[in-house]
C-alpha cells in the first residue's frame, strides 16, 4: 500500500511540474512577442527637453509672425537685439555697426568677442540688405519706425520682428517673446526676475528725495527723457522725476522724450543730470561740454555741485533691454545715493 501511495504522489508531482513548465514557456513567448510602447503614448515628462512649440506672435507694428521651428540665427540691426541675446546666453549671427559705438563690445555684454561678429553695413536707418541675406538669419530684429522697410526687402529671406519698447515693462515683454522663439524661456524668465528684483530692492531702500534728469543730444538743441520714456520709466521708480509730456503735440510719436530749453531746466533745477552725448565725429565735444559754454548752464545746481554725469549712451539710450536698464539703474543709484549704493 505504501509503495502504491508513493507512486501516485510521484505521478502527481510530475504532472504539476509539467504544467508549470508549460506555463512559464507560454509567458516567455508572450513577452518575446510583445511590442514596445509607441512613442506617442509616452508621458509628456519624457518628451525631449529641447522640443519647440510653434508660436504665432505680434510685433510692435501689429504684424503677425509665425514660427514653426526654433529660431537659432538672429541678425541684429538695433542694440536692443544684442541686449536680449546676451540675456538669453546667445550670440547674434551679425550686428549693424554703422560706424557708431554699439553695446556688443562693452564688458557687460560680449567684450572683445563682440568685435568678431559679422558686420551689417549701411546706416542705422538703412542697413545693407545684402549683408543680412549673406548670413542667412532665421530672424531679424529691428526698431519700429526705423526698420519697417526691411520687411519688404527681406521677403522670402527672413521674418523681421519690429520692437518699440517705451517702458521697462515693454522691454520685459519683448525679452519674453524672443525667449520663446529661441527656446530660451528659462533664461528669459531669469533675466526678467533679476532686473525686477534689483528694482524692487532699490525702491525699498531709496528715499526718493533726489531730483534726476536724463538729457541727450549732439548739440545745445537738446532733448530730455520724460517719465514715460524708457530710462525715465526706471528713474521715476527710484528718484524724484518730475519731467512729463504735458502736451501730446510735444511727443507726437509717443517716444517719451521732448525738446527742452535751459530756461525750463533751470526752473526744475535737478540734483543730478545724466547726459547721453551723441557726438561721434572726431574732435566733437560732448553735450555737457557744449552746454558748459552757455551762461545759464553754470546756474544749475547739478553743475555747481559737479553732478553732471556723462553716461555711456549706447547703453543708456540705445540698449533698451533689461541688461542695459539694469546697468542704468546701478549707475544712477550710485550717483543719486552714494551712501546707500
Amino acid at each position: 500500500m505504501k509503495s502504491t501511495k508513493r507512486l501516485v504522489i510521484s505521478m502527481l508531482l510530475t504532472v504539476a511540474m509539467l504544467i508549470t513548465a508549460c506555463g512559464n514557456t507560454a509567458d516567455e513567448e508572450a513577452a518575446a512577442t510583445q511590442q514596445p510602447e509607441p512613442a506617442a503614448t509616452q508621458s509628456a515628462a519624457e518628451a525631449p527637453a529641447d522640443s519647440f512649440e510653434p508660436h504665432q506672435i505680434v510685433d510692435a507694428s501689429g504684424a503677425e509672425l509665425e514660427f514653426s521651428t526654433k529660431v537659432e540665427k538672429v541678425a541684429c540691426v538695433v542694440s536692443l537685439c544684442v541686449d536680449i541675446l546676451a540675456e538669453l546666453g546667445l550670440e547674434p549671427i551679425a550686428i549693424a555697426e554703422s560706424g557708431v559705438r554699439t553695446i556688443a563690445t562693452e564688458d557687460e555684454f560680449y567684450g572683445d568677442k563682440g568685435q568678431a561678429f559679422a558686420s551689417i553695413g549701411g546706416s542705422f536707418f538703412e542697413p545693407n540688405l545684402e549683408d543680412i541675406v549673406t548670413v542667412k538669419p532665421d530672424l531679424v530684429i529691428g526698431l519700429l519706425g526705423v526698420h519697417d522697410a526691411l520687411r519688404e526687402g527681406l521677403t522670402g529671406v527672413a521674418p523681421v520682428y519690429l520692437a518699440g519698447p517705451k517702458t521697462y515693462t515693454d522691454s520685459l515683454a519683448v525679452l519674453e517673446t524672443i525667449g520663446k522663439l529661441t527656446g530660451k524661456t528659462a533664461e528669459a524668465k531669469a533675466a526678467a526676475e533679476k532686473f525686477l528684483d534689483k528694482l524692487d530692492e532699490a525702491k525699498q531702500k531709496v528715499p526718493k528725495d533726489k531730483k534726476a534728469l536724463i538729457m541727450y543730444g549732439s548739440d545745445v538743441n537738446f532733448s530730455i527723457v520724460t517719465d514715460s520714456g524708457l530710462g525715465g520709466s526706471v528713474l521715476k521708480e527710484v528718484s524724484n522725476y518730475p519731467f512729463k509730456v504735458n502736451d501730446p503735440s510735444e511727443d507726437p510719436y509717443g517716444e517719451g522724450s521732448v525738446q527742452y530749453s535751459l530756461e525750463k531746466l533751470l526752473e526744475e533745477d535737478p540734483d543730478v543730470i545724466f547726459v547721453e552725448s551723441y557726438s561721434y565725429s572726431p574732435g566733437t565735444k560732448t553735450l555737457s561740454e557744449q552746454m558748459g559754454e552757455l551762461p545759464l548752464w553754470s546756474k544749475l545746481k547739478a553743475v555747481k555741485e559737479q553732478q553732471v554725469i556723462e553716461v555711456r549712451s549706447p547703453i543708456w539710450g540705445d540698449g533698451r533691454g533689461t541688461r542695459s536698464l539694469g546697468i542704468l539703474l546701478d549707475e544712477s543709484l550710485a550717483a543719486l545715493y552714494p551712501d546707500l549704493f
